[in-house]
Order: C-alpha cells, then structure tokens, then sequence
C-alpha cells in the first residue's frame, strides 16, 4: 500500500473532502507521488500519509482553481525531490569512493632460481624452432614449417604455465566481476554483466522511479530559467521603452541648444564685425573734422584761395 485510502466514515459522506483539504496529497494531485515509484525496493519510501483517490485528483484537474495551484504543488514536490536526490547522490560518491580504493592485483612474483632456467631453456627451444621454421618457409617445405610450427605452439603453452600464479584464476573472476554504478539510482552492477540482466536494471522500478524523479527536476529548472530570461528580456524591454522617450526628449533639447548656440555665434559674429567698423569711421570724421577746424582758423577764409597780388612784376 503506497497510500492512505479513504476511510468508511469519509466514503459515505460523513465527513466530505475536497482536493484541498490538507489530508489529500498534493504530489499525487500535480504529477506522482514518490512514495508510488519504490514500493519493493530498497529505496522503498513507505506508505504516504495522505489520501490518493483518482476522483479527487479529477476534480482537481477540472477546477477552475486548478492552474492556480499547480505552481504551488509543483514548487513543493520540487522540494520532496530535491531533498531525495541530494541523499542519492551522497549515496552515489561513496560508492565512487569505494570503487576507487579496490586494491590493484599486486604485481607477478620473482620466479625461482629454479623456474627461471626452465623458462630460459624453453625460451631457447623456441627461438631456435622459429629459425628453422623461417628457413624452411624460405626453401618451400610447407609440412615441416607446420610441424615445427605445432612444437612451437606447444612450448609455449609450457612457458605460460610457468609463467602462471597461484592466484592468476581468482583474479581473473574479480576482473570478470567488477563492479559498475549506476548514476541515475546509485545501484552497484556487474560491468561486463550480460545484456538480458542489464536491461532487466534499466526496467526495473527504483531505475525508473529515479529516472522520473530526475526528469521532474530537468523540467522544472528549465522552466525555471526560461521564466528568468523572459523576466530579464521584459525588464530590459521596459528600460528600453522608458529610455526612448528621455533620448527623444534630450535629442530635441539638444537641438534647440545647438540653435540657442548658432544664434549666439551669429550675433556675437554680427557685434565682431560692428566693433571693427567703428574705429575707422571715427578716424574718418576726426579726419573731416580737422580739415574743417582748420580751414575756419585760415585767414584766406574758407574758400582756401589764396589773394594774388596786382602789382606789376618787374623783370630785370
């Protein structure tokens, strides 16, 4: 049983619930409930305390109030599946941590003074058959090559059982054994295990609750950022709006400004030329005025012509 069943009094109506009421799971009501994803398994969350009843969760999904709620059930299975996700992947970096300190296979033994001449007469043997099977190679004699070939063979199944430890076949049962962790549940596995027994893994309930669990959690933090975004497109969007007018505003201000500033080049340009003017026409009626002061004090008047004398010149 992976949930509380409505009891005898609140099936006959005694007492009436609503998809509301604290006691139904809100889990249940918006996507799943994990307490539904590992019954029988060694993640096995138990039995949830609230009420799943698929005509409660009908009636939530046709209210009127029902997209309203669901942010505010998804925010809280969010935070259920967080919390059980962040215990998995505890779980899941110790047992990297173990899988890291298994011991390595120590390394071959020193040979006896013993087997190391046996292995140094075979290896002589065999070095000398392979001459003579390259020399005969040479000179066509194919079924001698091939005999010596099968002795060659054979001594090397002697040098390799000499080269062989004690311990050389349990360790090739650890190898063939060793362990895997899967990322998504935190399950050990056999690494080379066969395929039936690894899809049997990928299938089976606490892969897939996990699975689903994750997959809630992707979907929700996409969701999350795409929001964000367009909150940040949307302000940027108002900054802009509000922005256009202000530099609309300060491009006209600026223009009247550059008028303000050509008037008052012009009239300074205007006055300029004024001041450069004057100083001659001062000169040029002082002038006038000097000829005519002087003229008024010539006792020839002011015709300027000289009296000519009447008087007979005498010539000598």
């Amino acid at each position: 049983m992976a949930a509380r069943d409505l009891t005898d009094e609140e099936r006959r109506g005694f007492k009436e619930i609503k998809w509301d009421d604290r006691e139904v799971c809100a889990f249940y009501m918006v996507r799943f409930c994990p307490h539904d994803l590992f019954v029988n398994t060694k993640s096995d969350l138990g039995a949830c305390s609230r009420i799943h009843d698929p005509k409660l969760k009908e009636s939530f999904e046709n209210s009127p109030r029902h997209d309203s709620y669901v942010p505010k059930f998804e925010a809280e299975l969010v935070q259920f599946c967080e919390k059980l996700v962040n215990d998995l992947d505890r779980k899941v970096r110790r047992g990297r941590e173990r899988l890291a300190q298994e011991v390595e296979p120590p390394p071959p033994p020193t040979l006896s003074s013993e087997k190391a001449q046996q292995l140094s007469v075979l290896e002589e043997k065999i070095k000398n058959l392979l001459e003579q099977v390259e020399a005969l190679g040479e000179d066509g004699k194919v079924d001698e090559a091939e005999a010596l070939m099968r002795k060659v063979e054979a001594l090397n199944v002697e040098k390799a059982v000499l080269l062989q430890r004690p311990n050389d076949k349990a360790l090739a049962m650890v190898h063939e054994k060793k362990m895997a962790l899967c990322e998504v549940c935190g399950s050990f596995l056999v690494a080379n295990d066969a395929v039936d027994r690894a899809q049997s893994h990928v299938t089976g309930k606490q892969h897939v609750g996990y699975g689903m669990v994750r997959d809630f959690l992707a979907e929700q933090k996409t969701v999350k950022d795409k929001g964000k975004e367009e909150e940040r497109l949307g302000r940027g969007k108002e900054s802009d709006d509000k922005r256009k007018p202000r530099e609309s505003e300060s491009r006209r201000s600026g223009s009247r400004e550059r008028e303000r500033h050509r008037d008052r080049d012009r009239d300074r340009h205007r006055d300029r030329g004024r001041d450069h003017r004057k100083p001659n026409d001062r000169r040029s009626r002082s002038g006038r005025e000097g000829r005519d002061r002087s003229r008024s004090r010539s006792p020839h008047g002011r015709s300027g012509h000289r009296r000519v004398s009447r008087s007979p010149v005498r010539q000598y």
